[in-house]
């Protein structure tokens, strides 16, 4: 450090000496001063001294020049015990914060709008002058009703930090900038806030930023240990990314199936803000980025003006990052074009989402090819943005409410000129399945009604007693064609996430655009969702056994539940019809069936504990009054096979993806409610299984020795059921015993192509996350509940398998013209095409179970996570053997 001060005071001297004689250098020397001020900034921007408040707001960045603070207002040191930045702040200490500063400061409002899966609050935080937070909640008010909205109304903006748990930089300057938001004084800081009500969300993943935070400070040294090889810079699995699922939280602003989210989506519709930030990290070896991002890359439906008005915001972040000489890009890497992140979410909502990525000290320094980065470097780069973005907010105030008015009104207009004017729509009798998408449409606030009268269009029926019709004719009309509509043909094949998410597709559910010769606004009923309550349950002295209809996902809950109170249970694998209270009745296969006769509760306690268990999920039971079937199998059957309650394993940790591993626990503990143990490949190898009646091998490498292999053959032979998917099949074909083995494909490269064509080349090879068709066998146990063999299904990696010689092994099949939405090269559908989805063989008393995809993607895949919990309940309902 010293020896480059020393060199830039003698460029200085040298500078002015040649001025002195040649006044024609003087832009030379203004070049000069400048790579001398972005040196110094550098050395002293990475030292590892202690900072102050001064490394921190002295960059130009705040408001006023001159820089003062309420002295009746803590600082953060004095709540902390310690410099933001010498430690990472926990949860914890952010929320102790925020409320010392509510508590000494009428600049400050905090809210607790939710808890996280850990129970940690969610908090938003206001900062404006005084009057305007006596006055909140009109202020609100007035930005729901934007055709009303005044222009002297004050602007809001909505600041997010770190929803990646271990990209900690952005929670530690929300602690830095709430500071200078509740105790700065002057005459602009001022000005702005009575123009203003900044809304602060320090912490949008608290658990994962509590178990990162634990991770560096528990391993941080004395002497800061900069070597990327040191533990302080190497999480351990599944690391602090995510959430206590471990599911990437940036990814569910659309799918909303988390309490984070749904939280953050609700209090995000109650203020509709101007600009909504987003601040990441990415690698060490990176500087930093702010969009507008790759501008081929951009979703069509997101207006241009959303872009033009992120790029001029980009102009003041420039600025300030250059007065503090920082490095930065912001047209390449990233993209705007899924619409479940933080920073894209908003455009489809007549805000402007900026994404912020900041280089990674992962902890408190470490070596980068530009240096030493520091972690209070990384925190004053987030602080100059972060104040960047409300300097624009204030000064392009007039501009983002003209634009946000003009979205919302276009919208209609939009509407008016696009062919479909309605999407119609049911589950096929899976209410909970409506259920859980009709919550999804009011969380996101497009209105939707209950069908006025039965329809028929596409050669498809649609009873009013269990359809929806969405109207486009509404201000989310965009939000809206996000859910239903599909995409094969794109501008750029590079996508940063996926390239489709067609919610009406991931529910399965049954569909139509109606165009106007089929639309009427007579067919609107009643708004919202009109789910009857299910009546108390009352057992009939004369009902020998119960039938629970698979048909619904809640089936499987309901079915948990009993099985957890030593109820016995069956499931019809053949259809047959029953005398019910309700008359003769078709038993569905894969009905799930409760004979009183066998049980060992008293029929009083047994009808007590069917009602309370039922009550909040309100699946169809129906009760049989005759074993004697009118048609089809009777109650004592063969072909009606005994259920075992499972006890699954899932083997995680090194290898294994914490995304996969996590939305199999979550669809096991949260919907199933089975107790899910889980294990790491090394205690897989030294424990007994005997207990256990699943393994659940996800996406990941695996590498167990021949004894280990030897083990689990052994255990499937003794009844056991191995489930896999995705690239856990390559482990899985390498076995003697497999049902699948890998389709190796080789590529000739006939002709050479220049350096510039590398992404587009790259791209082709690539499946990131697109919607591909299959053809599901519905007459087996694994397909139980569904109604139409056609399943589409989330692809994502190109892995392609085919199953041995057995014709009854193949559950599913991708279709000869396989793509529904999204990108997929030509050839990549081809080799897909006609090839197993699903494959299931049973192995001495036990079976192996093999999905092709992720059946649970982003646990918002509600068609698909139906056959793969028909894995975990009927595993021994079928037979595979064809000799």
């Amino acid at each position: 450090m010293r020896n480059r001060l020393e060199f830039a005071i003698n460029v200085l001297q040298f500078k002015k000496s040649i001025m002195i004689y040649n006044p024609m250098i003087k832009n030379i020397s203004t070049c000069l001063t400048l790579i001398i001020l972005v040196l110094v900034s550098a050395s002293s921007a990475n030292a590892t001294s202690k900072p102050d408040l001064n490394y921190y707001f002295g960059t130009q960045a705040p408001f006023d020049d001159t820089l003062t603070f309420d002295p009746d207002v803590p600082t953060p040191e004095s709540v902390l015990g310690y410099q933001v930045g010498e430690w990472h702040v926990r949860p914890e200490q952010i929320a102790e914060y925020m409320y010392a500063l509510a508590a000494s400061s009428k600049r400050v409002w905090v809210e607790e709008i939710g808890r996280s899966w850990e129970q940690r609050p969610l908090l938003l935080v206001s900062f404006s002058s005084k009057g305007n937070i006596a006055k909140l909640p009109a202020i609100q008010q007035q930005q729901v009703n934007i055709k009303q909205r005044s222009k002297q109304a004050p602007a809001v903006v909505w600041m997010g930090y770190s929803v990646h748990g271990n990209e900690a930089s952005g929670s530690n300057a929300a602690v830095l900038l709430a500071y200078y938001l509740a105790a700065a004084q002057g005459q602009q800081v001022q000005q702005f806030l009575d123009d203003t009500v900044v809304l602060l969300d320090p912490m949008i993943n608290p658990d994962g930023l509590a178990r990162f935070a634990s991770w560096v400070n528990s391993r941080k040294s004395a002497q800061l240990i900069s070597d990327s090889n040191d533990i302080e810079h190497n999480e351990v699995w599944p690391q602090g990314r995510t959430n206590h699922y471990w599911f990437d939280l940036n990814r569910d602003w659309l799918l909303a199936q988390h309490p984070e989210s749904r939280a953050r989506l609700e209090q995000f519709h109650q203020w509709k803000p101007l600009v909504l930030t987003d601040f990441h990290e990415m690698g060490t070896n990176s500087s930093y980025f702010f969009q507008p991002g790759v501008p081929s890359r951009q979703n069509p439906i997101t207006p241009q003006k959303n872009f033009d008005l992120t790029a001029k915001i980009a102009e003041y972040h420039g600025k300030a990052l250059d007065t503090i000489g920082s490095s930065y890009y912001s047209k390449e890497g990233f993209d705007d074009f899924y619409y479940g992140k933080g920073s894209t979410y908003p455009d489809v909502n007549g805000s402007i989402g900026i994404l912020f990525e900041q280089a990674s000290a992962r902890g408190h320094a470490q070596d980068s090819v530009n240096g030493v980065l520091t972690f209070p470097f990384a925190v004053r780069n987030q602080l100059t943005a972060s104040f960047s973005t409300l300097k624009a907010v204030h000064e392009q105030k007039a501009a983002l409410q003209a634009y946000q008015k003009e979205f919302y009104s276009s919208a209609e207009e939009l509407a008016d000129d696009h062919k479909i004017k309605a999407y119609v729509y049911d589950a096929a009798g899976d209410k909970t399945k409506l259920r859980e998408f009709n919550k999804l449409l009011a969380q996101h606030k497009i209105e939707f009604h209950a069908l006025a009268r039965d329809l028929n269009v596409d050669g498809k029926q649609f009873k009013k007693s269990n359809a929806y019709i969405v109207p486009t004719q509404q201000p989310q009309f965009r939000l809206i064609r996000s859910f239903f509509e599909t995409q094969t043909s794109f501008k750029d094949n590079t996508f940063y996430d996926v390239s489709s998410w067609t919610l009406a597709l991931s529910f399965n559910l049954n569909f139509s655009g109606l165009d106007s010769g089929d639309f009427s606004s007579r067919m609107l009923g009643k708004p919202g969702d009109q789910e009857k309550q299910q009546p108390v349950f009352v057992l009939d002295e004369k009902t020998i056994a119960l039938t629970i209809d698979w048909h619904d996902f809640n089936a499987a809950t309901l079915t948990t539940r009993l099985m957890k109170a030593g109820v016995r249970l069956k499931v019809a694998t053949k259809s047959s019809r029953m005398k019910t209270l309700s008359g003769e009745q078709t038993i569905a296969p894969g009905s799930v069936i409760l004979p009183l006769g066998i049980q060992d509760i008293a029929r009083e306690e047994l009808a007590y504990l069917i009602g309370d268990s039922n009550k909040d999920l309100s699946v169809a039971v129906q009760q049989i009054t005759s074993g004697l079937a009118t048609q089809g199998i009777d109650l004592g059957s063969p072909s009606i096979k005994s259920l075992i309650q499972p006890k699954p394993l899932l083997v995680i940790g090194s290898g294994v993806s914490s995304y996969d591993a996590g939305e199999v626990w979550h669809l096991l503990d949260q919907r199933l409610e089975i107790p899910l143990v889980k294990i790491t490949q090394s205690q897989l190898s030294s424990i007994p299984l005997h207990d256990y009646t699943h393994i659940i091998l996800v996406n990941g490498r695996y590498g167990f020795s021949d004894k280990t292999n030897q083990k689990i053959e052994d255990w499937i032979d003794q009844g056991g059921q191995l489930v896999v998917n995705r690239t856990a099949g390559r482990w899985l074909a390498k076995q003697s015993w497999s049902p699948i083995e890998k389709v190796d494909d080789e590529e000739i490269i006939t002709s050479d192509m220049s350096y510039a064509e590398r992404d587009d080349y790259l791209s082709e090879k690539v499946i990131g996350g697109a919607i591909f068709n299959t053809r599901v066998d519905v007459t087996h146990p694994l397909g139980f509940g569904l109604t139409d063999e056609n399943l589409p299904v989330f692809r994502r990696g190109t892995d392609v398998y085919r199953s041995k010689q057995n014709p009854f092994s193949t559950i599913s099949r991708y279709t000869d013209s396989p793509l529904i939405s999204g990108y997929a090269s030509k050839e990549n559908q081809e080799k897909i095409a006609g090839t197993p989805a699903i494959v299931a063989v049973r192995k001495g008393r036990g079976g192996v179970i093999y999905y092709a995809n992720n059946m649970n993607f982003r646990a918002f895949w509600w068609g698909t996570s139906k056959l793969f919990s028909n894995s975990l309940y009927f595993p021994y309902a079928y037979y595979s053997s064809y000799k």
